[in-house]
């Protein structure tokens, strides 16, 4: 458990470098956009090119919060018939 948690971190240290070395670089942000980005170029943008990966997205955002709820649910014996009798018994 312990090797699986380093490993992770140093996945992520080494992923932060290299988005930071990629998106660093000045030929990125040298050149002038042809023309100026609307929301409907970003609509168009997230349907068409991107419409699985949200979707994808999506699944596994849903997933997470299926798995949360199921998780923070207390089925303790006392706290069910608490439930069941309610307040003022």
């Amino acid at each position: 458990m312990r090797l699986m948690s380093t490993l992770t971190r140093i996945g992520l240290i080494f992923l932060a470098g290299a988005m930071i070395t990629v998106l660093g670089t000045a030929e990125l942000w040298d050149e002038e956009p042809d023309k100026e980005v609307t929301t409907l170029d970003l609509a168009n943008t997230m349907l068409d090119d991107w419409a699985l990966p949200l979707l994808i997205l999506g699944v596994l955002m849903a997933m997470a919060m299926m798995g949360a709820a199921y998780l923070v649910r207390d089925e303790r014996r006392e706290n069910l018939e608490w439930e069941q009798r309610g307040e003022d018994a």
